[in-house]
């Protein structure tokens, strides 16, 4: 047998120990949602973020049919997180807003600059890498001004580890510090990498519901792959996100061992998230609240039937909570990406379901 094959065995022979010890990825359709909620508090671990945002506007721009601003606040630690909001240049109303969420693709150096250029100022190199991460994961598109045009508030914000909240080694000091020791000094201290973001995303959140022209009710998250994690996350820890797109990072827990963990990071393979609860259980905690799931069963990060099994069980989820069509669940012959077609789709069901 092959060292990998070996080591398959041994994690099956590992899940099965623990189950016999505790509850292991448990589909809970019954559990209420404040219950989901604390479980996932206690295996992330603390968040130093606080609870709400000093929002200073450090700039304002105009560019193709955008009104800009840029934004910053403290996360209790580190650099100021840099964000950009987005408007239809002109709107002087109150605007439905949008946390547009970033995926991680292993790319850390940038972050908000994923999904908008913001006022247009990115070097060559830069925009380079910017435009390869747009053809891998969204046919090119800088979706959050797609959006945004269409009559959306629309926040791009930094997070721990990306961007302006990048490591400081990642700027190209030697040593380079990986994410594992990253991840490790976190659970020293007793949080994680997925806590740090989970933190700084719930305070952008409150940034952005703060703002005089946005509609605090109608706020939804939306984010593909690293950033479909973080809006699962955040649609846990705040009940009052309006609406939540995942897309292509909906899977059972159990179905990913043992070939499918190894090329997924610590933003949402954090220690202690299957003792929560199997992830589409916990994910469907707030069943009031409407949900949008695109699943790509050619995503080779994801087993298929792991992806089949998670739609059956947020679909019995919702029922047993009685609120059958707040989730939707769209099965595509995709892989890994949020395609332009996706998010058109995707805007119709957001543009349904907070009126735009």
């Amino acid at each position: 047998m092959t060292a990998s094959g070996t080591w398959a065995s041994w994690q099956q022979d590992l899940a099965a120990a623990v189950a016999r010890s505790r509850p292991l990825f448990d589909e809970q359709p019954e559990a209420p949602a404040a219950v989901l909620r604390d479980r996932l508090l206690a295996g992330l671990g603390t968040s130093p973020a606080p609870g709400s945002a000093a929002v200073t506007v450090d700039g304002t721009w105009t560019r193709d049919g955008l009104d800009g601003s840029d934004l910053s606040w403290d996360c209790g630690f580190g650099p100021r997180t840099r964000a950009w909001l987005l408007r239809p240049a002109g709107e002087r109303g109150t605007l439905p807003g949008v946390l547009a969420l970033f995926e991680h693709g292993g790319v850390k150096v940038v972050g908000r600059e994923k999904l908008t250029d913001g006022p247009g100022q990115l070097g060559r190199e830069l925009a380079a890498t910017v435009h390869g991460s747009r053809r891998a994961s969204y046919g090119g598109r800088a979706w959050a001004e797609d959006l945004a045009r269409r009559g959306v508030a629309v926040l791009v914000h930094d997070v721990f580890g990306f961007g302006s909240r990048r490591l400081p080694e990642d700027d190209g000091a030697a040593p380079r510090l990986t994410e594992g020791q990253a991840a490790k000094a976190a659970g020293l201290l007793g949080t994680s990498w997925a806590a740090l973001i989970a933190g700084e995303d719930r305070l952008a959140f409150s940034a952005l519901r703060s703002l005089p022209a946005v509609d605090g009710a109608r706020v939804a998250a939306v984010g593909m792959s690293g950033g479909g994690a973080r809006a699962g996350l955040l649609r846990v820890l705040e009940p009052d996100l309006a609406a939540t797109v995942i897309v292509a990072m909906m899977s059972t827990l159990g179905a990913m061992i043992p070939g499918h963990l190894e090329n997924h990071a610590w933003t949402w393979l954090s220690p202690g998230l299957g003792a929560a609860g199997d992830w589409p259980s916990v994910v469907g905690s707030w069943t009031e609240r409407p949900l949008l799931v695109q699943y790509g069963l050619e995503d080779h990060l994801f087993p298929r039937p792991g992806m089949l099994a998670a739609d059956a069980q947020l679909r019995r989820r919702f029922s047993a909570q009685g609120h059958p069509d707040n989730y939707t669940g769209s099965l595509l012959p995709v892989g890994h990406v949020f395609t332009p077609q996706m998010q058109d789709a995707a805007w119709e069901w957001l543009g349904a379901v907070l009126g735009f």
